[in-house]
């Protein structure tokens, strides 16, 4: 894997996509306590439901400063408001050589935008391979999530496995949906970025959140829990 230059900081038209820096915490925490955040999951209002939280953004900050720098979680936010809107992220430590987790999530009071998930979705995955050197992307989320699917399938990424998903999905009767994306499929599908999807989709403001549910990628401090990612 290549060896880009840090901090991270990236940028659509609308968008800049940046290493969270310690200013930001709040913020991140205030999204995932969000009454909206908590009933997807279950949690409850809590002092540990907050510690959770505190925790995960340090282990953002720290994977900062890991030599090599092996996991990437970045923040979202709106480049004229500077507004967080979510975070996205590659997680390269637990895959093989060249591969990365992809995961997204966007915070309860952007739920439904869908041209904010495609710009981040673009920058992170354009990052992973041209700036890391990637041979593959690959991630999983839940079959009741349409906006995924079809992000997926926008970035030329195939379905690669279905199984029974973590409570949370189960209880919804949603199962869990593994994806995969190679080099070349994405370089192939660029072409096809040359007309966007239909505006109108950024104008849906549906309550099903948009998140993408990658591997490693855990509300949890416990990196092997399922379901409930960033």
């Amino acid at each position: 894997m290549r060896t880009p230059e840090f901090p991270i900081h990236l940028h659509s038209p609308r968008f800049v996509f940046r290493d969270f820096v310690e200013t930001d915490r709040v913020d991140f925490v205030s999204y995932q306590m969000d009454a909206r955040y908590r009933m997807l999951y279950g949690h409850h209002d809590t002092a540990e439901t907050r510690a959770r939280s505190d925790a995960l953004f340090d282990r953002f900050l720290d994977w900062q400063h890991a030599e090599p720098r092996r996991n990437f979680q970045i923040g979202i936010f709106d480049r004229a408001t500077q507004n967080m809107l979510g975070c996205t992220g590659l997680r390269c430590r637990d895959e093989p050589a060249r591969s990365a987790t992809f995961g997204i999530e966007l915070a309860p009071s952007y739920w439904g935008h869908y041209r904010a998930a495609i710009e981040a979705t673009a920058a992170m995955i354009a990052y992973g391979f041209r700036e890391l050197d990637l041979v593959t992307i690959i991630g999983d989320t839940a079959s009741g999530n349409k906006r995924i699917a079809k992000l997926a399938n926008w970035f030329g990424a195939e379905i690669t496995a279905e199984r029974p998903g973590p409570d949370w999905m189960q209880h919804r009767d949603w199962t869990e949906i593994d994806w995969s994306l190679n080099r070349h499929d994405w370089e192939q599908s660029e072409q096809k970025k040359q007309k966007g999807p239909n505006d109108q989709e950024d104008q849906d403001r549906s309550s099903q959140p948009y998140r993408n549910d990658a591997k490693t990628q855990s509300t949890s401090t416990t990196d092997n829990r399922r379901g409930e990612p960033i």
